[in-house]
């Protein structure tokens, strides 16, 4: 039968074309991490998503060997998006094979649907597949499973969204990059995700609580061109996020007989210290650490002197391990110096110094054959909105303002 595309269905075969092109991409690849290998499953399972509803709106689901064929995917999107938010922010993470118990639903959800097509193939009227389809109860169990995806959806969210608050404390405790690129990928994850969770609650409930479905597609219609889009998003910009590696490599004072492990995160050629225990280890109190009052004053005193009179701040890629390099001391004394001595996270402790730099750059006559952008990433900064944010919510009026303050006071 000829098949005559309508600008929706076009909209749906490029995404679903791209997104097979970057798994394809993604899986020659001979250095391909665990991560980009997720972000293929997550493509291959969205487009086998977008190709379900395809087969309806083409009409190919009025032929006989389209007619139940098992795409039932639907429980699966949600754990691999976990696994890939957990494979980006996890130390040393690895597949187990516990992690497969994720996958039971979809995995008994699809083997339904085998059972319902392979029942159905040696058919070839459309009424005899639907009576054998319908003593397998298919509707009732198709509309448990569009239910069951919504709930999974949420819960999985949640736990995704977890880790990334989880990451974004430990880069504020351990990172003073401005705009660190592995956290605002993430967080654009989320974001979509979440419009496409309440899209397909939304889309759900119009069905089955009012029945809008069987006298309208158009809520189906904005669904999966959004989710087209998604997959173009996450194939495009995906595959440009760095890879991560992490190797063990041990770092403390010299002076101690037993120097703390840490793991060293290579991000993008980058070097971020991670410490071995766990993200919330670093949050340690000087309590918890029992550090003499002699020596939380002599490491405050070290820091301040590393900032103040060797400016490390002005490193854009300063992070809490080479700071604590540089007093001599393990990267958890520092940490819990800063957080109870300073009474601030090591980011805006840094970050406070930048601003307080570029302040003093702003008055200077020389600065005027600068710009105020150029003077931010002298001065440590590497993005420019990250920049005009942090010096707004720590002086209380931008750049711009704070110039034409000053000059008014000459």
């Amino acid at each position: 039968m000829p098949l005559n595309f309508s600008p929706f269905e076009v909209l749906l075969l490029i995404g679903i074309t791209q997104g097979f092109l970057i798994a394809g991409s993604i899986w020659l690849n001979q250095h391909k991490s665990v991560s980009k290998l997720l972000l293929s499953g997550i493509l291959v399972v969205f487009n086998f998503l977008c190709i379900k509803i395809l087969i309806h709106t083409t009409g190919l689901w009025n032929t006989p060997y389209f007619r139940y064929l098992p795409l039932a995917f639907e429980l699966a999107i949600q754990p691999l998006i976990w696994l890939y938010i957990a494979s980006l922010t996890k130390p040393n993470f690895k597949l187990h094979k516990r992690y497969l118990l994720h996958f039971v639903p979809c995995v008994i959800s699809l083997a339904y649907s085998v059972a319902v097509y392979l029942a159905t193939i040696s058919r070839v009227a459309l009424e005899a597949k639907d009576a054998i389809a319908n003593s397998f109860y298919f509707n009732p169990v198709k509309e448990v499973e569009d239910y069951l995806s919504v709930v999974s959806a949420v819960i999985y969210w949640m736990a995704g969204s977890r880790l990334v608050l989880q990451y974004r404390r430990w880069l504020y405790a351990n990172i003073s990059q401005t705009d660190y690129p592995t956290y605002a990928w993430l967080r654009n994850i989320m974001l979509l995700m979440g419009v496409l969770i309440i899209g397909l609650t939304v889309a759900v409930t119009l069905d089955y609580l009012f029945h809008f479905g069987a006298l309208y597609f158009i809520h189906w219609q904005i669904f999966f061109v959004y989710m087209a889009m998604l997959v173009y998003y996450l194939g495009f910009k995906g595959a440009q996020i760095p890879d991560k590696k992490f190797a063990f490599i041990q770092i403390g004072d010299e002076s101690e007989k037993k120097p703390e492990p840490f793991f060293q995160e290579i991000d993008g050629g980058q070097e971020v210290g991670l410490q071995e225990t766990t993200i919330a280890s670093i949050s340690q109190t000087e309590e918890e650490l029992k550090l003499s009052e002699e020596k939380k004053q002599q490491v405050k005193e070290a820091i301040r002197k590393a900032l103040e009179t060797d400016e490390m701040y002005l490193d854009p890629e300063l992070n809490l391990q080479k700071l604590a390099k540089a007093v001599q001391t393990s990267p958890a004394i520092v940490s819990a110096v800063i957080n109870n001595s300073f009474q601030k996270s090591f980011r805006n402790l840094i970050n406070e110094y930048r601003v307080e730099k570029v302040k003093q750059r702003l008055t200077e006559p020389a600065s005027n054959q600068f710009s105020i952008l150029g003077i931010a990433y002298e001065c440590g900064f590497n993005s420019e909105a990250s920049f005009y944010r942090i010096f707004k919510a720590t002086v209380g009026i931008s750049p711009k303002e704070y110039i034409n303050q000053f000059r008014s006071l000459q």
